[in-house]
């Protein structure tokens, strides 16, 4: 599980990284990435009602959050992100899923390379 003080919890936090972001897109996610003036990274996932029902929805955070917490280490910090799912979402399998994190990640410039 992703350790909570990486995590975006309250609205406010949120609608102010929707407000003041840069936004990188593909066609299973979307990320908002803000600068925050820490040394923590904290990171959110929003998955509409038209992804499915709440099991899909929680499956699909649960994997999103996974895949977060072992690329943890090459993730900048100082940054606010919020991953936003897509309805093809559904499509992706695992594998592919931290292929397009990784490709977000790094096209928003916070992927490190080890």
């Amino acid at each position: 599980m992703l350790p909570s003080n990486y995590r975006l919890r309250n609205n406010y936090d949120f609608r102010n990284v929707y407000r003041k972001s840069h936004s990188f897109a593909t066609k299973y996610l979307v990320l908002y990435l803000k600068k925050n003036n820490t040394n923590q990274t904290r990171i959110g996932f929003s998955i509409s009602k038209k992804i499915g029902k709440a099991t899909k929805r929680n499956y699909l955070k649960r994997q999103l959050r996974e895949i977060i917490r072992h690329n943890l280490d090459n993730i900048q910090n100082g940054f606010d992100l919020i991953f936003v799912a897509r309805q093809k979402i559904i499509e992706l399998e695992y594998h592919e899923l931290e292929k397009n994190i990784i490709y977000l990640l790094k096209k928003g410039r916070v992927y490190i390379n080890e």
